[in-house]
């Protein structure tokens, strides 16, 4: 089983707009991309800061009301949207969210840039990847070369990282 919900941009866009939030993991990724783990701790403070209409009925474990934006996302609520808004405003940002079960599943994305959603969303993060400047490895999908196969979950991104930020 794979999962992902993240928030992912250029190094240079996040580094300094996600400093006003005492729970952010901003996590290097091949590429000078950074991942910034969607999860537990985040989640509360990003409804609290934003008082957005969908809650977090248990950050911990994931649980959520339904996405106000989208069927084809599970996670993406008001604060996530709004956390969003807030980091693009010096360029190109993504949510990601990513569900693999035996090799079936799906991708749901959705692009913020200068403070606004891009429209429609998209359902394919390698195509994400490449807006965001990501280069091939040899043999590689874009996925692939930055890395974003390291860890099965979003929780295992905050575990693995721990403490550990983005320089």
């Amino acid at each position: 089983m794979y999962t992902l919900e993240a928030i992912l941009a250029q190094k240079a866009t996040l580094h300094d707009a996600a400093a006003g939030f005492s729970n952010v993991r901003l996590i290097p990724l091949h590429e000078d991309i950074c991942i910034i783990p969607m999860a537990g701790g985040l989640l509360q403070e990003l409804e609290n800061r934003y008082q957005g209409g969908t809650k977090v009925t248990r950050p911990e474990s994931q649980q959520f009301s339904a996405s106000l934006f989208h069927p084809i996302f599970e996670r993406l609520i008001v604060g996530v949207d709004q956390f969003a808004r807030h980091l693009s405003h010096k360029g190109l940002v993504a949510y990601v969210e990513a569900t693999f079960i035996g090799g079936y599943g799906g991708h749901a994305t959705m692009l913020w840039e200068y403070g606004e959603r891009l429209e429609p969303p998209g359902d394919n993060i390698n195509t994400v990847l490449k807006q965001l400047g990501v280069v091939c490895g040899r043999g590689l999908d874009e996925f692939e070369t930055v890395g974003l196969k390291s860890y099965k979950s979003t929780k295992q991104w905050l575990e693995a990282w721990d403490g550990q930020h983005c320089e």
